[in-house]
């Protein structure tokens, strides 16, 4: 008969047994889990620690200034940034005139913030992960994160730590990547102010709009924000005319009486006017170079 075959080993391989070998061969496995692929690493503990804890530190330092201006954190995993500033420039005709004016904006941008929710594989599952106080529960507290971190053998920690630092290197650029949109509001205030030397200030949510009286017949879907200027009173407080469709004041002082109401409009900043006859209407989106090129070319022709 011919000599049977050998069955193949099933499973892994067998562990050893005595304790302190078996300590060695946990930690050799750890060792190859965290080895960093990439070529000239530094390992060293000491200069990777200081490293990032001066990460972290600007991280928190940015995350402080960004979230103030963030909404949707609480869930998903990514969040919307509002802020307020002036995007365009525009020439218009007033009258006999020429005006460049400009009006302010309300602008949102989504980032996705998967890296400051969750641990990505290769540093999970190893240390249990502390997440922020609220509101901000659903951030990794990363600094907690660190300081768990250091507890670990320098076997694994010079490993590990080069990860670490890798994952918070790029959780910089993305806070950095959040605060330079945000700051773009401030440069191009910053470019209309040196432009056409004057002052703006940055706009709030409430001077976005600005109250303007206007001749109308008001709409019953007006009621949540308009208000009677003869009487003060809310369009709900007025009633209807049957005939000619007006809201009236219910002040005798002026019955049937048709009124005028107010309405938000955008608050608009003159920011040069020229006494020019000619009729030339333009917008200029100051947010890239280009456009910023353009229109100092254009100043520059109504200078001439």
């Amino acid at each position: 008969m011919p000599p049977r075959k050998k069955r193949k080993s099933s499973g892994a391989p067998k562990e050893p047994e005595e304790p302190l070998d078996f300590v060695a061969h946990i930690r050799e496995k750890a060792q190859k889990r965290f080895a960093s692929r990439r070529k000239n690493v530094n390992y060293d503990i000491e200069q990777n620690v200081r490293e990032i804890r001066a990460l972290l530190n600007i991280n928190a330092e940015i995350f402080g200034r960004v979230i103030d201006s963030a909404s949707n954190y609480g869930s998903g995993k990514s969040v919307t940034l509002t802020r307020y500033g002036f995007d365009a420039v525009k020439v218009r005709q007033s009258g006999e005139s020429t005006e460049f004016i400009t009006v302010p904006a309300r602008s949102e941008h989504s980032f996705a913030i998967d890296a400051l929710l969750h641990l990505p594989h290769d540093l999970n599952d190893v240390i249990v992960v502390q997440y922020q106080a609220a509101p901000f529960n659903n951030f990794i507290d990363y600094n907690a994160f660190f300081r768990s971190a250091l507890m670990l053998h320098e076997d694994i920690l010079e490993p590990f730590l080069v990860k670490l630092k890798d994952h918070v290197e790029s959780i910089h650029v993305l806070l950095g990547e959040m605060e330079s949109w945000l700051l773009e509001s401030q440069r191009k205030i910053e470019f209309i102010e040196t432009t056409f030397d004057t002052k703006l200030e940055t706009p709030s949510p409430d001077h976005l709009l600005v109250e303007e009286a206007s001749d109308c017949n008001c709409p019953s879907g007006h009621y949540g924000f308009t208000r009677c200027l003869r009487c003060s009173a809310y369009f709900q407080a007025h009633t209807r005319a049957a005939t000619s469709g007006y809201y009236l004041c219910n002040q005798s002082l002026y019955p049937g009486k048709r009124f005028r109401c107010t309405k938000r409009v955008p608050k608009i900043h003159i920011l040069k006017k020229y006494d020019h006859d000619g009729k030339f209407e333009k917008t200029f989106q100051i947010t890239t170079e280009s456009e910023q090129a353009k229109l100092k070319k254009c100043l520059e022709y109504m200078d001439s």
